[in-house]
């Protein structure tokens, strides 16, 4: 089944916030632009987390204004997608090549259940993680 539209990782959000942006991220998207875009809420945590400024809560209302109800939850559906998913050694290693991997992966493994729930394609720079779990994902950082 193809992608009904396309899930912004944090990573892309945060891109375009940029003053001046990747322009391979720029041109992607706007190769994208027939597409339905969408953000998960756990991006918008993940972003407060990542950028603990004033302005970060005026970009984070913004996005919620202007995604709208394109702003994906954590519901059921998604939890139960997401039961079961563990990260592979290589992907989720911490620390070093030999560390152990995560025994799941919180924030990526929900992504992937979220874009795979409503059938949607991640736009992420982590891209080769979500496909490891089959479902679409491209790198806008790396697309030209």
């Amino acid at each position: 089944m193809s992608a009904a539209g396309l899930l912004l990782d944090s990573d892309v959000l945060a891109e375009i916030r940029k003053a001046e942006p990747n322009p391979q991220v720029v041109a992607f998207l706007r190769r994208n632009s027939y597409k339905v875009l969408y953000i998960s809420v756990l991006s918008l945590g993940e972003l407060k987390g990542l950028y603990p400024y004033a302005e970060t809560e005026r970009w984070i209302a913004e996005l919620v204004d202007r995604f709208g109800k394109h702003v994906l939850d954590i519901d059921a559906a998604v939890a139960l997608e997401w039961a079961g998913r563990h990260a592979e050694v290589k992907l989720h290693a911490v620390g070093s090549a030999t560390a152990t991997p995560l025994p799941t992966a919180a924030l990526e493994g929900l992504m992937a259940a979220t874009a795979t729930v409503h059938h949607l394609e991640i736009a992420s720079s982590k891209a080769e993680v979500y496909r490891q779990w089959g479902v679409e994902a491209r790198n806008p950082f790396l697309e030209v």
